[in-house]
């Protein structure tokens, strides 16, 4: 017995060390903004790795000793390290910028200004790194970002100066570095300038990019859809339709049509005017929304005629359905038309029948339709 409850406890731990290590994961799976940001890191610490063999090769001609080597990598692990850890615990997200691009390129230039220290005589090489961590940002940051880490660089090879001259001033001629200093301002400078243009109109494709989406998603749904009413035109509501009917065929659903006429819209229109008949659309149309359920689907199939589609539904459910429609139209108000005036709808229904053509089914409904009309309207009639 107590071997069993040792297995079991075994077995639950085993069961949440392999939970624990499912749900983490090096870069997020359910952040994509946040994995983006992770990736970016890890690029800059391949960068990292790579330019550290320029210090290494450094250390095997004798230039910097072990001791700086020792030093420059623990500095990249450290940074590296606590930066991993701001983005996987998500502090990055409390920041104006979640990327860390200026904080991430403030750090480089420090491990930039200990390279040249210790590898006074190479420092002329240690510089291009300063367009490399330029780069980072050019997608990112505006011209007065970069201006100000150009200045931040500025600012660190001055220090090294500095201290070369305080510590090393046997190795040192403080007017060629004054003007090495004076030649990286001018460089750092331009590619500022560069580099913010760049970004500026990255940022105008953006925009355009998301107002040309924008429009497109306008233009698909005005495609689709009738302007007037907000249901779909005659065209996509067939192909919703046909998609339907296979979806019966497939699995043995089954759906129902409701044909709609606004009975003598016509002496709407002509008594009241074609804007009269129109509001009186657009509130026909608010009603049915009311109804509709999320999984039915309506479209203007003519002038004042209306084609419902109601999936899942048998033909009993249908004349529940379309009676509460008559229903609410007729007690529904239509101010335009004076306070005693009511509008009524004549519904015919009919249900989808396997493996016919859509058209005869649609045909069905409206047949259904006319006898409601010729019925005296306001009333529901059905096709089997």
């Amino acid at each position: 017995m107590v071997q069993k409850s040792l297995s079991l406890n075994t077995n639950g731990i085993k069961k949440n060390f392999s939970k624990m290590a499912f749900n983490f994961s090096i870069i997020p799976r359910d952040d994509p903004k946040q994995a983006l940001r992770l990736r970016r890191f890890f690029v800059t610490f391949v960068i990292y790795a790579l330019n550290i063999s320029i210090f290494y090769f450094a250390y095997l001609a004798g230039i910097v000793n072990l001791q700086a080597l020792y030093g420059l990598g623990i500095i990249l692990l450290t940074i590296n390290v606590i930066l991993y850890i701001v983005f996987r615990t998500s502090l990055n997200l409390r920041m104006s910028d979640p990327s860390l691009t200026t904080i991430q390129m403030c750090a480089a230039i420090l491990v930039v200004m200990y390279a040249i220290y210790h590898a006074y005589e190479v420092r002329g090489l240690i510089f291009s790194m300063y367009i490399l961590i330029l780069l980072f940002g050019i997608f990112r940051l505006y011209t007065s970002q970069f201006l100000f880490i150009s200045g931040f660089a500025l600012l660190t090879y001055g220090i090294d100066i500095g201290l070369l001259k305080m510590f090393h001033q046997q190795n040192i001629n403080l007017k060629i570095e004054l003007f090495q200093w004076f030649g990286l301002a001018v460089v750092l400078v331009s590619v500022s300038f560069i580099g913010g243009n760049i970004s500026s109109l990255r940022r105008e494709l953006s925009v355009s990019r998301r107002k040309l989406q924008s429009s497109l998603t306008v233009i698909r749904e005005m495609a689709i859809h009738d302007d007037l009413t907000g249901f779909f035109n005659r065209t996509h509501l067939m192909d919703l339709i046909e998609t339907e009917s296979s979806r019966s065929v497939r699995n043995g659903s089954v759906f129902s049509l409701a044909m709609i006429d606004i009975d003598k819209f016509k002496n709407i229109n002509d008594t009241y005017g074609h804007q009269t008949g129109d509001y009186v659309l657009k509130t026909f149309a608010a009603v049915i929304r009311s109804i509709l359920r999320k999984t039915d689907f309506c479209g203007r199939y003519g002038g004042e005629e209306f084609l419902i589609v109601l999936t899942q539904t048998d033909l009993h459910a249908a004349k529940v359905f379309a009676e509460r429609i008559r229903d609410c139209v007729e007690k529904s108000l239509f101010p335009s038309l004076g306070p005693d005036s009511r509008v009524t709808v004549s519904v015919g229904l009919t249900v989808y029948r396997m493996p016919e053509n859509i058209e005869r089914t649609i045909a069905r409904a409206d047949e259904a339709l006319y006898r409601a009309k010729n019925g005296g309207r306001n009333r529901v009639e059905y096709s089997e």
